[in-house]
């Protein structure tokens, strides 16, 4: 399996109509610093790498100058984890959150189908979240031959606990990130956390991608 980083999985995303945070990559400071300057606002700089946990590994920081942007640039660039070493980061705007979601879809091996989750609660693992909140989690297997309609992904969520005008917003997410994970033949493919923000925009603020090898030419 071919493991996305995260800019990659947000192409595939922005390409499937699903709100992602404005920004860009950059391989040195100076260009960190460049993007945030055009953004003109605070921003998160991430480093890319195929591990959970980055913020922990000091690999996600955040900035309120173009500065600032270049030093924690500069910070991230060269961490070496796993005898993976960073050589890019994703500079973005940060994003003002009111409420944190989680969508995915992965695979199940035993069933031989695609396992659709919607979670009320994001921002950490998807198992941690169905241990300490199972009644926020719900899921459904999907039928390969019919795919996922926009009324199952509206009732996953409703089973989740979500309800009024969030209830098609949210629906219309979970479909388009299945028929992400169905265009390319993706193993997984995860937004945590989906965000809602103050504004009232809902957007995919990380993700996780993991294409089957037999489809990376995609």
């Amino acid at each position: 399996m071919s493991r996305l980083f995260e800019y990659q999985g947000k192409e595939l995303l922005r390409g499937a109509k699903i709100p992602v945070p404005n920004g860009g990559v950059a391989s040195t400071p100076a260009e960190a610093e460049r993007i945030a300057r055009d953004l003109a606002r605070p921003v998160v700089v991430k480093g890319q790498m195929w591990v959970t946990g980055r913020a922990k590994l000091g690999a996600i920081r955040f900035a309120d100058t173009p500065e600032q942007a270049a030093a924690a640039a500069a910070g991230i660039i060269g961490i070496k984890v796993n005898e993976f070493t960073v050589d890019k980061v994703l500079v973005e705007e940060k994003l003002d959150a009111e409420r944190e979601f989680y969508a995915g879809v992965v695979i199940d091996d035993v069933a031989r189908r695609p396992v659709m989750v919607f979670s009320s609660v994001g921002g950490t693992g998807i198992e941690e979240i169905a241990k300490e909140h199972p009644d926020k989690v719900s899921s459904i297997a999907v039928d390969v031959t019919r795919g996922l309609g926009e009324y199952q992904a509206r009732n996953l969520v409703r089973k989740a606990g979500i309800g009024g005008s969030l209830l098609p917003k949210l629906g219309g997410v979970v479909a388009r990130i299945y028929e992400v994970a169905r265009k390319y033949e993706a193993r997984a493919a995860e937004i945590n956390p989906l965000v809602l923000t103050r504004g009232g925009d809902l957007v995919a603020a990380d993700c996780r991608v993991t294409i089957d090898d037999y489809a990376v030419f995609r």
